[in-house]
């Protein structure tokens, strides 16, 4: 094991740490769990460019006496500065996302997985990946202590866990002389509110209906097609933040966000979409309205295509799983008069499974 020092970084084996992070993680100045730093009225008097009085390097530690008043040591694992080592840079944990269409889906059917004896990494890491997961063997009585199992279950402004039903204009709609129903344009959820990068969950008790079918779509396959074959209007999407709106008169509220419908993140990859008709109400000038609804209304179209709507129907004790913020939902219709349709749904803050995934037994090796 090698070693060199500068004035401002130690080299370990080809990995340099600069002494200001070195001793921003000592051990003896954060709690070994969480790992979040003490409260130390003591910081304010360290030098501003910490350097140390010396230095030991051995197969297993690194130990630094620091030249501050009153004296201070710091110790640390080898093993954890190498897992640690952000030379040449963190190396960011990929998601390894599939992003899917309809046949991608049909020529390789995801897995159900029973909610009963799957390991809970095995059908998270699902999520992750197509972001949706169908879960079996899950009764009405199971649903909820399954969920806060993960984390809190989201308080909506109509409840927590609340039944999926046609609200009153779909039903003077929906059943006409030819009994085609009422469909459901796919959407994401909670578009007028400022956080809605949640996991929706619908819960099947029973269906015995030969329609209502749910539609899923993976929004960000068809935003990055979308993105392919235009990609000016892709970022007129990503750049233009407009009104999403909901007035509550039942119970007095009036919900307004202004967000952009695709968000990307800074290396330009998609983070999230928001998308729904009901709530979009573009509050632009008139140079700008025109071109935006041709945008629009061309993404639309696109996330309506057969080719990218998945159909899956929910039979009584199956729970669907999707992030609202990438996978848009819909059904088919159904005429409420041929069968049952008993459906539940509400949401759980993504993360929550973010964290639940990323959590492992503490391995902080810097010993004290």
């Amino acid at each position: 094991m090698t070693m060199t020092q500068n004035q401002s970084f130690i080299t370990i084996d080809n990995k340099r740490f600069h002494y200001i992070w070195l001793r921003e993680n000592c051990s003896t100045c954060r709690y070994t769990s969480p790992y979040q730093q003490l409260y130390d009225r003591k910081i304010s008097y360290r030098p501003e460019n910490p350097q140390p009085l010396s230095v030991e390097l051995n197969e297993k530690t690194l130990t630094i006496d620091w030249k501050e008043t009153p004296a201070h040591r710091s110790v640390f694992s080898v093993d954890w500065l190498i897992e640690n080592s952000y030379d040449p840079g963190p190396q960011l944990e990929s998601d390894h996302s599939i992003f899917w269409d309809k046949a991608t889906l049909e020529s390789r059917s995801p897995n159900a997985y029973d909610a009963r004896t799957i390991d809970r990494n095995n059908w998270m890491e699902a999520l992750f990946r197509f972001g949706f997961v169908l879960l079996e063997n899950m009764t009405p009585e199971e649903l909820e202590p399954f969920l806060l199992d993960i984390g809190p279950i989201y308080n909506a402004h109509y409840g927590k866990i609340v039944p999926l039903q046609l609200n009153d204009s779909d039903k003077k709609t929906a059943y006409s002389s030819s009994r085609d129903g009422c469909p459901l344009p796919v959407h994401n959820d909670l578009s007028y509110w400022g956080g809605h990068r949640l996991v929706q969950f619908i819960h099947c008790i029973e269906h015995n209906n030969p329609g209502g079918a749910s539609i899923l779509v993976d929004g960000f396959r068809v935003a990055s097609d979308f993105r392919e074959d235009y990609p000016e209007y892709f970022q007129l999407l990503v750049d233009t933040p407009v009104q999403f709106l909901l007035s509550d008169q039942q119970n007095d509220y009036r919900f307004c966000n202004i967000a952009t419908i695709l968000e990307c993140d800074r290396n330009g990859n998609l983070e999230t979409i928001r998308f729904n008709k009901r709530n979009c109400r573009p509050q632009l000038s008139f140079t700008e309205i025109e071109e935006f609804y041709q945008a629009y209304n061309l993404f639309c179209r696109y996330l309506n295509h057969p080719q990218y709507q998945y159909q899956l129907k929910l039979e009584a004790n199956n729970c669907l799983l999707f992030q609202n913020f990438r996978v848009l939902h819909g059904r088919t219709a159904f005429d409420p008069a041929l069968g049952t349709r008993n459906l539940r749904t509400g949401y759980v803050d993504w993360n929550f499974f973010v964290g639940r995934r990323n959590f492992k037994k503490p391995e902080i090796a810097l010993l004290r």
